[in-house]
């Protein structure tokens, strides 16, 4: 369960969005620009989980809407192990 392991639950967040970003052929700046980023340091941080800084919900909700997915596309399932 996630509940016992946040970092987990964040770090599979970040990579079913780098998963998606990947399909759909958008790089780290044109998603930083979408999420009004001035370059896309901040995203790569994200992805590496540097600084342990993570996608809030607005990041979700905006990339989601641009994505034509919704926000809960990128949660982990509690199903899976």
């Amino acid at each position: 369960m996630h509940e016992s392991n946040p970092d987990k639950f964040l770090d599979e967040i970040v990579e079913n969005v780098k998963i998606e970003r990947k399909k759909r052929g958008i790089s780290q700046l044109k998603l930083s620009q979408l999420l009004e980023f001035n370059s896309p340091n901040y995203i790569a941080k994200i992805e590496t989980r540097k600084h342990n800084v993570s996608y809030n919900l607005i990041h979700l909700f905006k990339i989601a809407q641009a994505f034509n997915m919704e926000v809960n596309d990128f949660i982990p399932s509690q199903n899976k192990k």
